[in-house]
């Protein structure tokens, strides 16, 4: 009895743990999700909740915005104490909690130094977004579009984002831009 109620357990923690769910939700597409549907934590929000989803793009809506304004304040809060982020600019890369404030001030330096005016993110259709209970990855197309010397900027490209829940937050462990030249 013991054996075949092991077996029944193990079946079904290893089912609940594979289990994948797809669907789209509000404009995003291959949106991909794993719930597990024994936990128990209630601090932690439900896999692929409709509400995680909502505060993970408003976070990055206001990284790319603040991309554009140089708002430090905008991103002041949203990194892990760990945080990366990697981008072609030098230094190529920011680490800790004010990681984003650093790469904020790197390209407002960056559109100085080249005369860069009307520097703006545009967000594309997210192509990737993956999530469990404790991480959230999302692959999120931008372009961006600008003027130098009165001629037009453009420059396209993904950021890749790895959120992980803090204190019942979601917040960015990691942050990549890769250029469209460099896909």
């Amino acid at each position: 009895m013991s054996k075949q109620f092991l077996t029944i357990l193990c079946f079904g923690m290893a089912a609940s743990t594979l289990s994948v769910e797809t669907g789209s939700a509000k404009g995003y597409s291959n949106i991909i999700a794993r719930a597990d549907p024994c936990r128990s934590d209630k601090s932690i929000p439900l896999s692929d909740s409709a509400a995680a989803r909502n505060e993970v793009m408003n976070i990055i809506t206001a990284v790319v915005n603040a991309s554009g304004t140089f708002d430090i304040n905008a991103v002041a809060n949203l990194y892990t104490p760990n945080a990366v982020i990697a981008d072609e600019e030098p230094p190529f890369s920011w680490n800790g909690p004010t990681a984003g404030v650093q790469w904020v001030n790197t390209v407002e330096k960056t559109c100085k130094e080249y005369k860069l005016k009307g520097f703006k993110g545009q967000i594309g259709r997210v192509s990737v977004y993956l999530q469990t209970e404790e991480s959230i990855y999302v692959v999120v197309p931008v372009d961006y579009t600008g003027e130098i010397k009165g001629d037009h900027f453009e420059e396209g490209g993904a950021f890749t984002f790895v959120f992980r829940i803090v204190n019942g937050h979601w917040l960015i462990k990691s942050q990549v831009w890769v250029a469209r030249k460099g896909m």
